[in-house]
């Protein structure tokens, strides 16, 4: 059996500038079956043909929630509803595993430092962590996991492509190499042009969590659809980290 492990990040990773109406970076893995995406790629077909009448469109959440390029035609408020209600209904019955990992820049700076290793990579290889826990513990354990990552630029692929074969080589500090070998794992970096669901769905879900990390007391209707999915351990990490961010914050 196949497993597909989609990324895609919310906030910006550099630790040299600090939006601090943002301070958040959060790195957001989707995993899911190879059957269970095919099923959910036929899913957001049909909505992409249903609104645009052509699958070439390429969701994004930043131009869905500001009805900005491709996606004006949500201003339509009564086309925005039934959109938004067709792509939740979707996303709420699709069998899938969300494992997001994040840091708060300014803490993450006060406790290492801006030498301190790339956020990115830290919370790649914690996202990889519980990944593996996870497919270890399914019934007739998967034996291939699929990694899928946009691109961000030639030399950072490079960098992240080095890190990701130091952790396939020799584990990481929580999992041991002998566990990770179990799995064929193979890895692929995807631009947006390419139009994949998988990293759309991840782009579509990382906002929402960055949001809830930053104050889960305010309303986010986006994260409550999909807040069930998430993996039980890291919402309990992001909870604390929200309560820790209101603080610095507030």
């Amino acid at each position: 059996m196949k497993y597909h492990l989609y990324l895609d990040e919310s906030g910006d990773h550099g630790l040299s500038f600090i939006d601090h109406k943002f301070p958040i970076f959060l790195l957001c893995g989707v995993l899911i079956s190879d059957d269970e995406f095919t099923l959910f790629h036929h899913g957001v077909q049909i909505i992409k043909k249903n609104f645009w009448n052509t699958s070439d469109i390429i969701f994004h959440s930043r131009d869905i929630r500001k009805c900005s390029k491709e996606f004006k035609c949500l201003l339509d408020l009564e086309l925005k509803s039934k959109f938004h209600t067709e792509l939740n209904s979707l996303i709420k019955k699709s069998i899938f595993t969300i494992i997001p990992s994040g840091i708060h820049k300014q803490h993450h700076i006060r406790q290492y430092g801006l030498i301190s290793s790339d956020p990115y990579e830290l919370c790649l290889s914690n996202i990889i962590d519980n990944t593996v826990r996870i497919v270890n513990g399914i019934a007739g354990t998967p034996n291939q996991l699929k990694i899928i990552i946009e691109k961000r630029g030639k030399k950072e692929d490079n960098q992240l492509a080095s890190h990701l074969n130091k952790i396939m080589a020799n584990g990481t500090h929580k999992i041991s190499r002998s566990l990770i070998q179990k799995f064929e794992i193979e890895y692929s970096f995807k631009s947006k042009k390419e139009n994949n669901n998988g990293l759309q769905l991840a782009d579509l879900i990382a906002y929402p969590i960055a949001k809830f990390a930053l104050n889960n007391e305010r309303e986010n209707l986006a994260f409550k659809i999909i807040e069930e999915k998430i993996h039980q351990s890291l919402s309990k990490i992001l909870l604390k980290s929200s309560k820790k961010n209101r603080r610095a914050n507030g």
